[in-house]
């Protein structure tokens, strides 16, 4: 999609403003549009949803042209597609560019309502992963120690991920409930 070429939108300095805030919390060093690049893949993906939030935009000011994708313009012009209408009736916007800019503001605090979900772990958080990947080291053979701490704990940790899913899939079924604590100490 990139080689098709580039479009242009406008920005009014609030939006810019929420633009620039939302590329320096979660993609530092990042070039403005291509945070929306990666925005509207993480939406096509599913990683979340643009919902309408209780914003109000400061639309006063100079627009400042933005340079995007012509791939994110055509995701933007299909969503004021499907979308015009609802944002006509709870922001009042009949035109492309206040859609827009009504859309990229949900967008972003749609992202900000995602990234409260996620679980941030620090380094040390993972000492009992490092200790883990020792025991893996010293347990197998040389080949299979080439094996890096990156690929070891992306293994180990969806291992872990499954294990959690099925036990939570034997625990929700109805036979499990009829069981007693007598038999299941047994086991």
């Amino acid at each position: 999609m990139p080689g098709k070429g580039y479009s242009t939108i406008g920005l009014k300095p609030d939006l810019l403003r929420r633009l620039h805030n939302i590329t320096d919390t979660y993609y530092p060093g990042m070039f403005l549009p291509s945070t929306l690049i990666i925005m509207m893949n993480e939406v096509k993906r599913g990683y979340y949803v643009v919902n309408l939030h209780n914003i109000r935009l400061d639309l006063s000011g100079r627009y400042s042209s933005i340079t995007i994708r012509l791939d994110v313009d055509e995701w933007l012009k299909e969503n004021y597609k499907e979308l015009k209408e609802k944002y006509e009736q709870k922001y009042h916007v009949r035109c492309f560019s206040r859609f827009t800019s009504y859309f990229l503001a949900n967008l972003f605090e749609s992202k900000l309502d995602a990234q409260n979900h996620v679980i941030r772990l620090k380094e040390s958080n993972f000492e009992w992963l490092q200790e883990e990947y020792a025991k893996f080291k010293a347990n197998n053979k040389p080949e299979s120690q080439a094996q890096t701490f990156e690929k070891f704990a992306d293994i180990y940790l969806n291992e872990m991920s499954n294990k959690i899913k099925i036990a939570k899939e034997i625990l929700t079924m109805p036979n499990f409930s009829g069981l007693n604590s007598q038999n299941i100490e047994k086991s």
